[in-house]
C-alpha cells in the first residue's frame, strides 16, 4: 500500500509538471468513455431494451416486399431494396391492406396500426410543432399500455364520426402542462382542429416506432 501511494504522488506530480500533455490526456479519456457509453445507449435501445408493453417478445412488424413495377400505395415509413434479389421492402401499408388483415387474422392475437405525424399543438396560447402518431383505435389494448391518466385511444375513437381525441405522452404532459391532472379534458388544437385530451401515457412509454422516435401526441388514424 505504501509504494501505491508514493507511485500515486510521483504520477500526479508528473502530470502537474507537463500541463499540455495532462489535457491531451484527459480528453482522450473523456472522448473515450462518452464513445463508448454512446454505443452502449443505441446497442441497449436496439439490440437490449425491450418495449415496456405486455408481452415484447410476440410483437412483430410487418412488410412488404415488391418489384419496381408495382407500389401499394402512398408510403411513409422505411424504403430499401434489397441488393440480392432486387425487390423493394417497405414497412408501411395502405389503411385498406391493414383492414383486410384484421378482417382475415388467424394465428395473431390482434393487428394494429400506427403512422408518423408532424403535428402544430397550439394550447394557452402557445404553438409548436411537435412529432406525433395517428394509430388505430386498437393500438393501447393490443399493446397492453393503459393511462397513466384518464384513458387511452379505443376503437369507438377512431371513427370520422366520433368527437377528435389525443392523448398525451407523459413528457409532453410535463412540459406544456406541468403534470397538471386537470390537463385531462381540456381542449387542444392540432393544425388548427379542437381535440379534447382523453388521457396521458405512462413515464417510459415511447411509442412503437423506430429507435428516437417518441411522439408527444397520439390521434385516432379516423
Amino acid at each position: 500500500m505504501h509504494n501505491f501511494w508514493q507511485d500515486l504522488r510521483y504520477g500526479l506530480h508528473m502530470l502537474a509538471r507537463n500541463p499540455g500533455f495532462t489535457l491531451v490526456a484527459v480528453l482522450t479519456l473523456a472522448l473515450g468513455v462518452g464513445a463508448n457509453t454512446a454505443l452502449f445507449s443505441v446497442m441497449d435501445a436496439v439490440l437490449l431494451k425491450k418495449l415496456p408493453v405486455k408481452d415484447p417478445d410476440r410483437l412483430v412488424l410487418f412488410k412488404s416486399i415488391s418489384n419496381k413495377e408495382f407500389t401499394p400505395g402512398s408510403h411513409t415509413g422505411s424504403q430499401n431494396r434489397d441488393p440480392a434479389t432486387g425487390l423493394t421492402i417497405r414497412s408501411s401499408f395502405p389503411y385498406q391492406t391493414f383492414a383486410r388483415l384484421r378482417e382475415q387474422q388467424s394465428v395473431l392475437s390482434d393487428v394494429f396500426a400506427f403512422g408518423q405525424l408532424s403535428l402544430n399543438l397550439n394550447t394557452d396560447g402557445q404553438a409548436e410543432v411537435v412529432g406525433a402518431q395517428a394509430v388505430s383505435g386498437n393500438y393501447y389494448a393490443a399493446l397492453g399500455v393503459p393511462a397513466l391518466l384518464g384513458r387511452t385511444i379505443n376503437e369507438a375513437d377512431d371513427n370520422a364520426a366520433a368527437s377528435p381525441v389525443a392523448v398525451l405522452s407523459y413528457r409532453c404532459w410535463q412540459r406544456r402542462f406541468s403534470g397538471d391532472r386537470a390537463a385531462v379534458g381540456k381542449q387542444i388544437n392540432l393544425n388548427n382542429v379542437a381535440f379534447t385530451v382523453a388521457g396521458v401515457t405512462p413515464a417510459g412509454f415511447e411509442g412503437a416506432m423506430q429507435v428516437g422516435s417518441s411522439p408527444d401526441v397520439s390521434v385516432p388514424i379516423a
